[in-house]
């Protein structure tokens, strides 16, 4: 099974750098690997690599690669500690229609709180409708700030469901929940909510 796309000498890769060296960077096995193991070589890759810049690179150069176990990648990077390289994941994932939004719905519920809040960024900018029953069981979080985000994120994508979702919301014990909320509301709403 072949992973990754070779490039060849008159192919449209070949002239892509960003590709070459990503594809350099790569342990030779991975091209072999079963999905589940590329995708942890890749994470521990990126764990490994100190310099932040370095490692934004690497990740900007993974994106390019043609493997169908990238988008499972990052995903993935939605937990991770630096909110740089969750800023790079959610840009990625929300900015490709070809991933499946699927294997964001699955990183939602888990935890840490920071990574919940990232997908609900790349729901938001995708505008993503068939994510509202997803983002439902947020709704719910006990973490502010995931709470926030769905308010957010709802306000973008719109529609009856999400404005009931954010009147729930507008009632919340968080003023800061509350004001996303009534942003989200007034935006998409003709009257207003004191």
């Amino acid at each position: 099974m072949k992973y990754l796309r070779r490039a060849s000498a008159d192919g449209p890769e070949a002239n892509d750098p960003l590709r070459r060296e990503a594809l350099g960077l790569l342990p030779p096995d991975i091209r072999t690997a079963d999905a589940q193991a590329a995708v942890n070589t890749l994470l521990r890759r990126v764990e490994i690599i100190q310099d932040r810049k370095k490692k934004i690179k690497f990740i900007r150069m993974i994106a390019h690669l043609d493997a169908p176990w990238i988008p499972k990648v990052f995903v993935e990077l939605l937990a991770d500690s630096s909110e740089e390289v969750r800023d790079v994941a959610v840009r990625e994932l929300s900015e490709r229609g070809d991933w499946p939004a699927s294997a964001v719905y699955d990183r939602l519920p888990r935890p840490p709180w920071y990574a919940k809040s990232a997908a609900l960024r790349v729901l938001g900018l995708r505008k993503d409708a068939a994510a509202i029953p997803h983002i439902r069981r947020m709704v719910g979080d006990p973490n502010a700030d995931v709470k926030r985000t769905a308010a957010w994120c709802l306000g973008e994508i719109g529609g009856a469901d999400a404005l009931s979702l954010l009147v729930r919301l507008a009632a919340d014990a968080n003023p800061y929940v509350r004001n996303a909320a009534a942003g989200s509301l007034d935006r998409l709403c003709d009257f207003k909510f004191i």
